[in-house]
């Protein structure tokens, strides 16, 4: 689930909802018409969405650097019984009506530190970010973000315990995130950082 501008303006609703499987769990048939877009995040990644030529409903989008992945929308399967999302992202552009299930891993919890990050105040955010693990122990996002944090604060040892825990909740994502991440590199040389992708 995603709450973000371009979300909102590609689906004409409050946000997007999608579902990810690998590619060759997918088989893509008929025709579509490709729209790019680049995000506006630091990374730029190219998200195309296909697009169905006759009705206009978004489909299904791929990115040129994640070939193995295929994301489909999930209004595309038109299954009321379709499971409910299990992340929520962009929280802090999340229409104040709109309630999240239970049990959603979200990024919302993250926005109360991120103007702490953005100022560069790594070991205020690792101190705060302790508490908020707390309460949300199964956020990976959350304990992704403050390990990264813990690390840029010299806390080594506390960084790698939760990237630790961070990856064992979510392994695909959050292994090639830290494999690149920059703000992981003060400890990219510990053993214990290295046994993460033994």
């Amino acid at each position: 689930m995603c709450h973000c501008h371009a979300c909102q303006r590609r689906t004409g609703s409050a946000f997007g909802l999608q579902a990810g499987y690998q590619a060759d769990q997918a088989r893509i048939e008929g025709r579509s018409r490709e729209y790019a877009r680049t995000s506006t995040e630091p990374d730029q990644r190219v998200h195309t969405f296909h697009f169905c030529p006759d009705c206009g409903s978004t489909v299904y989008y791929t990115e040129a650097d994640a070939p193995e992945f295929v994301t489909v929308m999930v209004g595309a399967f038109a299954d009321r019984d379709f499971p409910a999302p299990s992340v929520s992202v962009y929280g802090v552009r999340r229409h104040r009506w709109l309630a999240l299930p239970d049990g959603v891993e979200h990024d919302e919890v993250w926005s109360e530190l991120q103007s702490l990050y953005s100022a560069g105040e790594y070991a205020a955010v690792a101190d705060r970010g302790r508490e908020l693990i707390a309460a949300n122990p199964l956020n990976a996002q959350l304990i992704y973000n403050v390990a990264c944090c813990e690390a840029m604060a010299g806390r080594a040892t506390d960084a790698i315990e939760h990237l630790r825990q961070g990856i064992a909740i979510a392994p695909d994502p959050l292994r090639g995130m830290a494999a690149e991440d920059s703000d992981l590199d003060a400890i990219r040389g510990e053993p214990g950082f290295q046994a993460l992708f033994a």
